[in-house]
């Protein structure tokens, strides 16, 4: 039986949208289809709408309702509260799939591709690359983790620090408020590093146990009991790498999350290699530590402090706004009316 989906699709214009449809693909046999309730709003979409052409649907955090299976589809009942994600396929027989690394699969079907995604009243995806929402997380609470919370989560498993770490997370924003969240449940140590001294009350409430402002480090660091495990960087500010990687202890990891918008220059080579120092690029998740992420995060009642606006174009530009503008507090949701 076909359907029509209706959509939000990005214009010429920067964060501007327009009301679009297009006529669902009949189910397949691992299929199911999710109205979609709510769909977090992140950076990347908007880096996405100026790097792709119009008429492209947007959004990779979506949460809604199981409303229709396919044949072969067991994971699923109806009526049950699911979400995808920036993984949608995979060859599900290479090594990477075979050994839970299916995210880096080299045929890989990834967000935005197929346009089959979140910024639209409906959704028909794999079952297979599509998550059960544990009880206790809500819709709208529960989309900014299908993207910013596994990918600090990725990160914080990958990089294999212990519930006895000293960890620092730098940024405060959308990723990072999630960062410290996952971290102190995790059990570590954690310290807040951020530009924005009226964000510390907010960081120690999220779970730091300190908070430090980068914009004057004073002789921390120079003390062995200052430094750290493992550096999450959470922002895409150019740091002073050699300064940061300075604040780790031997065998410490510097875990790259935000992306810089210039290269990264290390001038301390010795350092890195004498302590035996990592830096490493981490980047979203496979299905496994995605659905781990998630009831993790339901069992540590870890949420997203998140704006809410209507699913509609307006409320999609109001999003992009608050983003651009570096206001939000800090994850975007448009949220469907019930």
């Amino acid at each position: 039986m076909s359907f029509t989906i209706n959509t939000l699709v990005s214009v010429k214009e920067n964060n501007k949208f327009k009301v679009s449809s297009y006529e669902a693909p009949t189910l397949g046999e691992y299929d199911i289809l999710i109205k979609i309730k709510a769909c977090g709003v992140c950076a990347t979409d908007m880096a996405y709408h100026r790097k792709l052409p119009e008429n492209i649907v947007l959004g990779h955090e979506p949460v809604g309702i199981v409303e229709q299976l396919g044949s072969e589809v067991t994971k699923f009942q109806k009526g049950e509260l699911a979400g995808f994600a920036f993984l949608k396929k995979s060859c599900l027989d290479c090594s990477q799939c075979n050994s839970g690394n299916d995210f880096v699969c080299p045929k890989r079907v990834k967000y935005p591709e197929g346009n089959n995604n979140g910024f639209a009243d409906a959704a028909v995806v794999d079952s297979r690359f599509a998550y059960k929402i544990p009880k206790g997380l809500s819709a709208k609470d529960a989309a900014p983790l299908m993207c910013a919370g596994v990918t600090v989560f990725s990160s914080l498993v990958q990089s294999g620090v212990t519930p006895i770490g000293r960890v620092a997370i730098v940024g405060i924003g959308g990723l990072g408020h999630l960062a410290l969240q996952f971290a102190r449940a995790w059990g570590c140590h954690v310290t807040a590093i951020s530009t924005s001294p009226d964000k510390k009350d907010e960081a120690l409430s999220f779970g730091a146990h300190e908070y430090i402002s980068s914009r004057d480090f004073g002789d921390f660091g120079t003390r062995e009991e200052d430094k750290f495990d493992v550096i999450f960087n959470t922002v895409s500010a150019v740091l002073d790498w050699d300064k940061y990687l300075g604040f780790l202890k031997p065998n410490g990891k510097f875990m790259l999350i935000g992306v810089p918008d210039a290269a990264v220059e290390i001038k301390h080579t010795l350092r890195v290699i004498f302590e035996q120092l990592a830096f490493v690029g981490t980047f979203q998740a496979g299905r496994l530590l995605t659905q781990q992420m998630l009831e993790f995060a339901a069992r540590h009642n870890i949420k997203p402090m998140i704006e809410e606006f209507p699913f509609t174009a307006e409320g999609a530009e109001a999003a992009f706004g608050r983003i651009e503008s570096n206001k939000i507090r800090y994850r975007g949701v448009l949220i469907k009316d019930d």
